[in-house]
């Protein structure tokens, strides 16, 4: 990075403060012993940013103006410094990113999704219709609190894998990091609202799911681009069609509520690694083909989870109003299954992966026939 002068008339400048160079040091000095005057060697000094839409405020992307919005294809510094801040010499590495090429984590939609998970902000406390919540029969009360523990549990998955990567991704990439510590909110706040809804008429947490999907997402140490795949598009897709028919089978206004506002974050999740693995081709086009067989020992472990009935059984007692609803409810499973897998390969495909044609067996079954009755669609 080069320092450049800056052409600002020195009256115009404000006065800098006693302790300047004390404060930054000899560095500024070595470069202002000419002119005197340590501005006229700042990266960009009198680079203001300002609200591109007054009514959002001053938001993450109107503060990349100049040199601070050049996204580097790949971080050298492997230090704790934000992007634009001049490196000080001779100070060896102390961060351990192993994540410093753009194309391993950045997404253009990071900032905007940053944004709008802050000012979406909402907490289950308060926002929930929790005296809606009661007078549920029993048998659908303890399908629900099943549910429940399958969410809080993926939940946990999300938190844990999302929160082992942070030391990895270099901080030039802020945005992206941004938001992900907003995703490992959002996965807490829909811990935390799930298991209140299982505590909430008693039923309390149930059976744990089989979880081949979640150890393989913990222990992905392929990469962070992996890991997000793994995390946000397979399992996502997953989670995401089961808020989405939450919204609009669940039980109580409770249920339904808080699908909604979960559905509404695990969306902004979704819409990150999509973007993020379309822009990873886009520099490194000769990694869709790897995605494409990986992807296949994933589905493989998916398959397996499938195969425990626990889920669909509570699920279909949910969706048909009890367990004499069980019939009616399990036809409603089978579209939710169809959704979600054609949903996981259509977003897949428009990241670059193309999984249709070999999509493993077990899953094939569910995109043989369009479906026609899509719930939210």
């Amino acid at each position: 990075m080069v320092l450049t002068r800056d052409t600002t008339p020195r009256e115009s400048r404000p006065a800098l403060p006693d302790d300047f160079a004390q404060r930054f040091g000899a560095q500024f000095a070595e470069l202002s012993a000419e002119s005197g005057d340590p501005r006229e060697f700042s990266l960009q000094w009198g680079t203001r940013a300002k609200p591109g839409n007054p009514q959002a405020g001053l938001t993450i992307d109107d503060i990349n103006v100049g040199l601070y919005g050049h996204i580097p294809d790949r971080a050298e510094s492997r230090n704790r410094i934000p992007r634009g801040a001049i490196a000080l010499k001779g100070v060896t590495d102390v961060g351990g990113y192993s994540v410093c090429d753009a194309h391993r984590l950045w997404s253009d939609q990071a900032g905007q999704l940053y944004e709008e998970a802050i000012q979406s902000r909402w907490q289950t406390a308060t926002d929930l219709p929790w005296d809606t919540g009661h007078g549920v029969p029993e048998d659908v009360e303890l399908a629900v609190c099943q549910v429940a523990t399958e969410l809080c549990q993926q939940s946990q998955t999300e938190i844990e894998a999302i929160s082992k990567w942070f030391r990895e991704l270099n901080p030039i990439y802020h945005e992206v990091k941004l938001h992900l510590a907003c995703n490992v909110f959002d996965a807490a706040r829909m811990f935390d609202g799930y298991y209140k809804r299982a505590m909430l008429n008693g039923g309390g947490m149930l059976l744990e799911s089989t979880g081949y999907l979640n150890r393989i997402i913990q222990e992905c140490y392929s990469g962070w681009t992996e890991t997000s795949t793994l995390l946000h598009l397979v399992r996502g897709s997953f989670t995401h069609t089961i808020l989405r028919y939450l919204t609009t089978y669940g039980p109580t206004q409770l249920d339904r509520e808080l699908a909604g506002r979960c559905l509404a974050d695990k969306t902004r999740h979704i819409a990150y690694a999509m973007d993020h693995l379309r822009f990873s081709f886009s520099k490194a086009p000769e990694r869709a083909g790897a995605y494409a067989i990986s992807l296949v020992a994933a589905e493989a472990q998916v398959a397996r989870d499938e195969a425990d009935h626990v889920l669909w059984e509570a699920l279909a007692v949910i969706f048909g109003g009890g367990v004499r609803g069980m019939d009616e409810g399990m036809e409603i499973v089978k579209r939710l299954r169809r959704d979600w897998v054609n949903d996981y390969l259509d977003r897949m495909a428009w990241a670059g992966v193309m999984r249709r044609a070999g999509v493993h067996p077990a899953l094939r079954q569910w995109i043989e026939e369009p479906d026609t009755e899509a719930v939210g669609s």
